[in-house]
Order: C-alpha cells, then structure tokens, then sequence
C-alpha cells in the first residue's frame, strides 16, 4: 500500500516552503507537527486541493482513516486531475471497508495518470483485501509491467499468488521484493508466512526475525513469530511473543487471542486457571462497548423467519467447513436466512460451495471492527455465530461491541470466549456435562445432542485389513498437530507402550525432519524403544487417510483431544482411545467417540486410558469386527445425525429467541 504521505502532484499553488515543512515533519515521524501545518495551510487556503490532501494524508498516516475521508474528497473535488489524490482517496476507503468504492476511486486516478505504477499496485491490494486474489494478481502485475523495479508491486503479486495457493510463486515474488529492497519488513513477514504455510517453520522464524531486526516495533511480526513456535509445539517461546506484541500494540486482539489458543494446549495449566484467563480478557474487551449494549431494533417477534449471521475465516477447505456444512444443507430456509461474514476469503471448491448456501455472504476480512459492526446492525442480524473462538482471523472486537440481540458460540473453539456479550455456546452433555462446566463459561450452556457433525472426506480410499493380523502386534498411532504432543501426552503414551510392551507406535503429521528427531528424543527418554516408533511427515488428505491402514487404534491427546483427526478416522475404520477430562477441549474425543456409538474407547482418568489399551491389546478379534464395520456405521449416521442436529438446533434457536423477545436474560438450555 501507498504511503499515505504520497501528496504529490498538480494543484492549486501552496507555498514551496510550506509544502518542504510538512514532508520534513512527515518524513521524521511528527504527525502531530504534520496534522497543524495541514490544517493551517487548509485554513489559509481553503480552496487548495493540495491543502486538503495534506491533512488527509496526515490523518491517514495517524490510522484516522475516517477523519481522513472528508479531507481527501474535498481535495478530489478541488482537484480532481491529480492522481495522488486519488490514491490517497482510495487507501482511505480501503481502510475502512468499503473495498468497491475503493477500486472505483483507483480506476479514477489509474485514468489520470496509467502509468502511474503505484497506483496499479495499491489497487492490487485493495482487490486482495475484497478476496479477489486474481484480481490482485492481474492489477500487481500491471505495475510490475510499468515499474519492474517496484518492491512494493512484487510484495503484493506475492501475496495474491499466496491467497491463491501457490506457495512457490509466492515465495519468489517475495524475495525478488527483498532483492530489490532487502529492508523491506512486510516482504519479510509475508515471506515467513509463506515459508510457514510450507511447515519451513525455522526458516520462517528467521525471515520474520529479521522484519524485527529491522522494526523493532512491529507487533505483527511478534504475532507470526508466535505462530510458528505454536505450530511447533513451543508453547511458552510463542505465549512471550503474543505477550510482547501486547506490549507493543495494546488493543491487538489477535495477540490476546494467540495467546489464550496456547493455553489451551499447556498441560500446566488448569481449567479454571484457563477459565480465569478468559474472562478476564473479556472482560478488558468488553469494557469500553458496554455502555453501547442497548436494545436492538430487531422486531420482536418470536415466531417470525429469523436471520442468522455467521462470522468465521474458515469458509473453506477447513474443518469448520466439514462441521458446518452438513447442518446448512439441513436448515429449514423457510425460517432461517443465512448471512456470511467471510474473515479469510479463500477461493477453492468448499468456499465457492459454501457461498451457494449463504443468501448474503460479506467479505469482512478487512473491515475495521466499527464498520463490521454497522454492517451486522444494518443487515438485521438476529442471531450471530462466532465459528472462531480465539482462533486465526476472530472478530472478537466486534461480539464485544453486542451487535446482534443474541449471540452464540459454537464449534471452532472448544472452551469459552471469555464474553459476557456473548450468551450462549452451544455443546452437548459429553463435551459440558450439565452442571459440572457451567462455571468454565461466561456464555450460558445450551444444549444439542450432539455437538457436530462431521462431512464425509470426499474420494475415501477403502478400510484397509487391521494391520495387527499382518504384524502380530497392535499399532497405536496420533495424527495430532504438534502443539498438542505436550509432556502429558507423551508420558500417557509411554504408559501405554509400556503396558502393552509388544505393541508400535506411528505418530503422523510431523512438519519436519527436526521435529520428528526431537519427538524421537522425548519418546525414548520417557522410556520408549526407538524401534517400535514410526514417525511421518506431514502428507497429503488422500495420503493421510491411507495412514490409517497401518493403525488399529489412536491414542488421543491432552489436555485438547481430537476432533478432526478422529472424526477422520472413524471414516476409515480406526477409533480413538480418548479420556473424558475437566474441559471441554480434554473432552472433544470423548463427545466424538459418543456420538459414533464408541464409548467403550471411552475413559474416565489416564489410569482408565492405560487400562483400555491393554484390554483392547486383548481383544482384537472385537477390533478387528468393529473396523469392518466402522464405515458402514458412518454412512448411516451421516444421514441421521446431520437432521437431527439441525431440527434441534432450530428448536434451540427459537428457544433463544423467544427469551430475548420477552427480555429474558441467557440461561442454561438442556
């Protein structure tokens, strides 16, 4: 993006000195100086189209885009041939959502002045912020054609090629930006993020160390470090970085929020200690919105077709997708409308089957938290999902801010959000067991029977023979994500390892040679032969499904059990051996292995866990009878459960409603 202190160009005449004074004080970082020489010359000079860019672009400069607005369109109008007015018009505008006005106000000065490669270029990320990543490719390009040495033009065509999937495009765009300019920090952070998206999660640290290097200050760079430690399984080096870009950049959400994901992941940590945690940042967040929470305009009406919104950045080939999916399909649209509030657009097949489903689908990934909130408040929203939780690309700013009379939370994160402005999380009686959980919450309980559903993986390869008729032995095996391989996990598999002294164990999903080597590391020390230990590395979905014909059961993880990764692996024969714990985050397998009618993989303590891998170690031929049957039995279920599911999250939702017509606090629904 531009410089917002790009006011160059023709307009009516300033004096030279009063123009040299306000880049001097720009280019030294004095915005305050900046924002009073604008606004003399302005008031010397009212009928100075430059006068006027000046402060917008002082105003711009401060993240005073609203404020900025006024300024800029008054020097557009005073001077409309200069194209630099324009493109500080169109920054503005893209900075405060309104990404269609935007890409009209780029064309504007893209037809003043075509050769103007800047211009090309801030349209380009403009178009990628709306989630049209062709686009911004085709508009980066164009600048690149007219200033082939512009760094900032091929930092954007990165980025577009990077939304797109196409992570080696991306990866040599960004570093043709850093030849071009090797102190470019945000060529840096987007170049660790791709490298990171590629699991070069080393090379990724270093690239966005070095963006630090350079800009100490940058609360973003610390937010990606802390990113890639997570993934890594480093949670106390990620949990300082969140905190140090707190430091810097106290209103950073996304910081709090990575912080408090981490939580959930350290074994040291206990659910009401993680309970605590989250209120108390709710409560932080909410403080300054109270004030704003008064009754919405929606009709009161309890009977009436109700619109649901939905915010959420995984609106595409993501298990939230897989969950959500099946309940739209199943959704009585005669009485719910569906509207989309997309974080991350993203286009690939789920997305653009997604969009179908929606009768108003908005791109938000940029919007700035007041413009989300008026949008939401302008649709009629009368019932808002949060699908993030305190995951990747959360509006948690803008539930706190109440835009909808209820709101609820639901499957993209398995604990509370911490807001009191949120009223309700959806569950079931495995995952919160009523009455038990209620004070890990500051929603109030609502109840389904089940609390997801999970879409078949499309091109399901067959259940593959139980491999311990092949090996003589069981294969226990763990397909989680690295920063749930804490040292509980660890220590309870090595129990069981020891407990069925025979048996092997296969850990998939690895990112790395590195971080496999170090697994090996902790799995011997804790007492494991490194023979009976398969490691491999990070595949393909096809690929990974076929690991499970090497595995007769999964160990689960704690304390946050699985969930995709075992609903993956009903579909292909294999159940996991999981403990029901103290949260819901430790119960998620627990409430998946229930619902598929599994519960004897179902233990009470880690003792019980220990004890069900040796009974089963046992009983193979059972085993071996479960497995040819598992798919089957999903097949049904798929059928059944997705309907009655919905019908009865369509009762609670009305069940909702209803308190909220007769101004009725939240309460628990069972």
């Amino acid at each position: 993006m531009a410089s917002a202190g790009s006011a160059q160009g023709a307009s009516a005449k300033l004096p030279g000195h009063a123009i040299a004074a306000w880049q001097g004080s720009y280019r030294s970082g004095n915005l305050g100086e900046c924002e009073t020489l604008a606004r003399s010359l302005v008031s010397e000079c009212p009928k100075s189209g430059k006068a006027w860019q000046l402060l917008g672009a002082t105003l711009l400069a401060q993240g005073r885009a609203a404020e900025a607005l006024p300024a800029l369109r008054t020097a557009s109008a005073l001077a409309p041939r200069d194209w630099s007015i324009w493109d500080n018009l169109g920054v503005a505008l893209q900075r405060r959502g309104d990404f269609g006005g935007a890409a009209e106000t780029f064309r504007t000065g893209i037809e003043h002045a075509p050769d103007e490669a800047r211009l090309w270029s801030n349209a380009s990320a403009n178009a990628l912020e709306s989630g049209d990543s062709d686009e911004a490719l085709r508009l980066a390009r164009e600048a690149i054609r007219r200033a082939p040495n512009l760094a900032v033009a091929h930092l954007n065509a990165g980025n577009a090629l990077s939304a797109s999937g196409l992570a080696a495009e991306a990866e040599s765009a960004f570093r043709h930006a850093l030849a071009l300019q090797p102190d470019y920090p945000q060529a840096l952070l987007s170049l660790g993020v791709v490298l990171g998206q590629s699991a070069r999660y080393a090379a990724a640290i270093e690239a966005t160390r070095r963006a630090l290097a350079i800009q100490p200050g940058y609360a973003e760079a610390h937010v990606n470090v802390a990113n890639y430690f997570n993934a890594l399984g480093d949670i106390e080096s990620a949990v300082a970085h969140y905190r140090r870009a707190l430091a810097l950049k106290p209103d950073m959400l996304s910081a709090g929020s990575g912080a408090l994901f981490c939580m959930l992941h350290d074994d040291r940590q206990t659910a009401q200690q993680i309970a605590a945690a989250h209120a108390k940042f709710g409560a932080d967040v909410e403080a300054p919105h109270r004030a704003g929470w008064a009754r919405h305009a929606n009709g009161a009406d309890p009977n009436r077709r109700l619109r649901l919104g939905f915010v959420s950045g995984d609106l595409r080939d993501h298990p939230v997708a897989r969950f959500l999916e099946p309940v739209w399909r199943a959704i009585d649209r005669r009485e719910f409308e569906l509207f989309v509030y997309d974080t991350q657009p993203t286009r690939d097949a789920v997305a653009a089957r997604l969009r179908e489903r929606g009768d108003q689908w908005t791109i938000a990934a940029a919007m700035p938290d007041t413009a989300l909130d008026a949008r939401i408040r302008g649709d009629g929203i009368d019932i808002l999902f949060d699908l993030a939780g305190h995951t990747a690309r959360n509006r948690i700013g803008v539930f706190a801010r109440r835009p909808a009379p209820v709101q609820v939370s639901w499957i993209g994160y398995p604990g509370t959000t911490g807001l009191t402005a949120i009223d309700y999380r959806l569950t079931d009686a495995t995952a919160t067991p009523p009455g038990r959980f209620d004070d890990l919450f500051t929603e109030r309980l609502a109840y389904l029977p089940f609390m997801s559903v999970f879409d078949r993986p499309a091109d399901l390869g067959a259940v593959g023979p139980p491999p311990h008729l092949a090996n003589g032995c069981l294969t226990f095996g763990s397909f989680n994500r690295m920063n749930k391989l804490g040292e509980r996990s660890i220590a309870l598999w090595s129990r069981v390892l020891r407990a069925v002294p025979d048996s092997r164990f296969l850990v998939g999903a690895l990112p790395n040679e590195a971080v496999a080597a170090e697994l090996r590391r902790r799995l011997v020390a804790s007492g494991v032969d490194e023979s009976r230990v398969q490691l491999q590395p990070r595949v393909s979905l096809p690929e990974y499904l076929a690991l499970h014909a090497q595995v007769d059961i999964l160990l689960d993880a704690l304390p946050f059990s699985s969930g995709t990764t075992a609903n993956f692996a009903l579909w292909m024969g294999v159940p996991t051996l999981t403990v029901a714990g103290a949260s819901m985050a430790e119960r998620l397998g627990a409430a998946r292995m229930r619902a598929a009618g599994l519960d004897d993989f179902i233990s009470e303590s880690e003792d019980g866990f220990v004890d069900l891998a040796v009974a089963w170690s046992q009983r193979r031929d059972e085993l071996s009878s479960l497995r040819a049957g598992l798919r089957e039995r999903m097949e049904q279920l798929a059928v059944s459960q997705p309907v009655q599911l919905t019908r009865a999250l369509e009762a609670r939702l009305r069940e909702m409603w209803k308190r909220w017509c007769d101004a009725l606090p939240a309460e628990r629904l069972a």
